[in-house]
């Protein structure tokens, strides 16, 4: 499937792209630091989430790049999507040729408030205190709030998963870090 931009017509100056937000990007001319910051945040986004349930599958990513070259970034809420999540669309003064690394980063942080402040939802987290999106040695990460250590790189959280049962997990069976590498 490709991927083609979308006119807005509110704003005819911009241009917008959407593709699905766990499926790997189509075939696109949007640029390419956003579609891969995109995909580093929603490989995330499978693991480590606390709180009420949310049903992602179904949404779209959307990219806007207005006529100044300003980025705005969110999730498009299709009609046919069933799901109990709300479309949002932030934008903080990154352009369309930001730097990858830093474009994973603003887009892990804008997510990360969108869940927790309007679906009452801590991503990534252990269950007490969500995971800090960092830029360190010009690399996205997440950091721990406490320690400042890093704990993975953004994109490359859920591949550190364990199941974990017992005291380690409270005396729970859940899915989840039982602790940090």
């Amino acid at each position: 499937m490709d991927s083609v931009p979308l006119r807005d017509w509110l704003n005819e100056d911009a241009l917008v792209w959407r593709f699905p937000l766990f499926e790997q990007a189509p075939k696109t001319d949007a640029p390419e630091a956003w579609v891969a910051a995109f995909g580093a945040v929603a490989r995330d986004l499978q693991c480590l989430r606390y709180g009420r349930a949310v049903t992602l599958d179904g949404l779209l990513w959307e990219l806007i790049v207005n006529d100044e070259y300003y980025v705005i970034a969110g999730w498009h809420r299709p009609e046919e999507y069933v799901g109990d999540v709300g479309g949002f669309g932030i934008g903080h003064g990154l352009v369309m040729d930001a730097p990858v690394n830093e474009a994973t980063v603003w887009v892990a942080d804008v997510v990360q408030n969108e869940l927790a402040g309007y679906e009452f939802v801590q991503w990534p987290s252990e269950g007490k205190h969500p995971l800090l999106p960092r830029l360190r040695e010009q690399r996205p990460v997440w950091a721990n709030p406490h320690t400042e250590d890093i704990v993975a790189p953004i994109g490359e959280l859920c591949p550190q998963q364990l199941v974990c049962s017992g005291s380690a997990c409270g005396g729970s069976v859940r899915t989840g870090l039982c602790s940090w590498p």
